[in-house]
């Protein structure tokens, strides 16, 4: 590998046209990219979790995005949104299983304990560290600005888990608004109006 041609990781250097593809061509090779992508997401933070599960965490996750992928707005980097939709997916997966008693949860809270199992990676692969350490810092500040705008708008509470439920769960506003006992159009204006928030707090000029 030359200097000058750095290896680019996928999707590349250009986000949006691996989200356009995807969203033209559903058998594009896009879409094995990105699950193996978001194998890896979770063989990463699923540790606590019988392996023999993965595979439906997997499934999980890659139907949310594909149900969500039509309302990407590149806030965030592309692999950024799809390792908190991996997340969200173990997350709910752990919740599922203590819930159940089909294994020993370990102390402490299951985001810590995502956040915590996120940070166990393999060095047995070139790149891989490095990759997934932008990628959560990334995540981590499109995070905190969620979360200050939430703090910073009126009713912080109800727009918290607007975000939580539309962003990070990749549900619709539908499903968001019954849950919070709002409008849709209300749901999607917060929605909208965080994404432009974070986009300007990180940088984003897309």
């Amino acid at each position: 590998m030359t200097e000058g041609n750095a290896y680019l990781p996928w999707p590349g250097a250009d986000d949006r046209i691996v989200v356009e593809e995807m969203l033209r061509d559903p058998i594009s090779g896009q879409w094995y990219e990105c699950r193996e992508f978001v194998k890896r997401c979770v063989q990463k933070q699923a540790t606590n979790i019988p392996k023999d599960s993965w595979d439906d965490i997997v499934q999980d996750a890659m139907m949310r995005v594909n149900k969500s992928l039509p309302t990407f707005h590149f806030v965030c980097s592309f692999r950024t949104w799809l390792f908190g939709i991996a997340r969200s997916s173990v997350i709910d997966a752990y919740r599922k299983f203590t819930r159940a008693g089909q294994h020993e949860a370990p102390p402490g809270d299951p985001h810590d304990n995502a956040e915590r199992e996120g940070d166990a990676l393999t060095v047995s692969r070139p790149g891989t560290v490095e990759d997934e350490c932008i990628t959560r810092d990334e995540l981590s500040k499109a995070l905190t600005a969620l979360q200050e705008y939430v703090s910073t708008h009126a009713n912080p509470v109800r727009n918290g888990r607007i975000l939580d439920i539309v962003l990070l769960q990749g549900r619709s506003l539908e499903e968001a608004a019954k849950a919070v006992g709002c409008s849709a159009p209300i749901a999607g204006y917060v929605v909208h109006s965080a994404q432009r928030y974070v986009r300007e707090r990180l940088g984003y000029r897309r």
